[in-house]
């Protein structure tokens, strides 16, 4: 056998077992479908929800608010607008 012919084989060898293994590979079907998580699980992966914002602080009452005879006096409307 010549050196070519040594070429040849080993070339050609070669090329048989890297379609055999592509073959093989892309026949392969997945034997476990992918995994469900829980319920129990989903909320571990979830983001922590945002703490509360604290309640604010409602402005003191004046005694000017609070006097209702101090807040103006509006008038029947008539629907006009004006």
């Amino acid at each position: 056998m010549t050196t070519m012919g040594k070429t040849l084989f080993v070339v050609l060898s070669l090329g048989v077992l890297f379609g055999a293994t592509l073959l093989l590979r892309s026949e392969r079907h997945d034997p476990m479908p992918p995994a469900r998580l829980t319920a129990a699980q989903m909320a571990e992966v979830q983001p922590a929800p945002k703490p509360v914002d604290p309640p604010k602080a409602a402005p003191k009452p004046t005694p000017e608010t609070n006097n209702p005879e101090s807040l103006p006096e509006d008038g029947p409307e008539d629907g006009s607008g004006s």
